[in-house]
């Protein structure tokens, strides 16, 4: 389902329908997790990945496979302006650092020298990995 990345509570649906994506998506939405800093009252505690996946077969038989990819990332964050303290603190700590490697993988890419991108360096990225480095349009 996730090509080996482990993902807690990840869940994998199949619909029928734009009504059924329209579910899943305020599920989603309903399900992310949300906490209040001295910067934010209510900051995303971690980033929200929406993975649709297109199998369907053309005329000659022949397989199509497409993947939409809708992020909401959380924002990084000062940890020493936050006051975050804990598991706020924790996720603080891990978003920033998804994002970090987020950044890391889009400049090697840009730059153009065939450097090693870092792709492995989060779950983020190696979810991301086809939209960010694949055959695809990202905007």
């Amino acid at each position: 389902a996730t090509k080996g990345i482990y993902v807690e509570d990840i869940t994998r649906e199949y619909v029928g329908n734009e009504n059924d994506v329209y579910k899943l998506m305020e599920l989603g939405t309903s399900n992310k997790k949300i906490s209040s800093t001295k910067m934010n009252e209510s900051s995303s505690r971690s980033h929200c990945c929406f993975i649709v996946e297109i199998i369907q077969k053309d005329q000659e038989g022949a397989i199509i496979d497409s993947k939409l990819n809708l992020v909401d990332l959380a924002g990084s964050e000062r940890i020493e302006k936050t006051g975050a303290t804990g598991t706020t603190l924790d996720e603080a700590k891990k978003i920033n650092l998804s994002l970090t490697s987020l950044s890391q993988c889009i400049f090697a890419l840009s730059s153009g020298k065939g450097t090693f991108i870092p792709f492995r360096n989060s779950k983020l990225t190696r979810l991301l990995q086809d939209s960010l480095g694949g055959n695809c349009k990202t905007s």
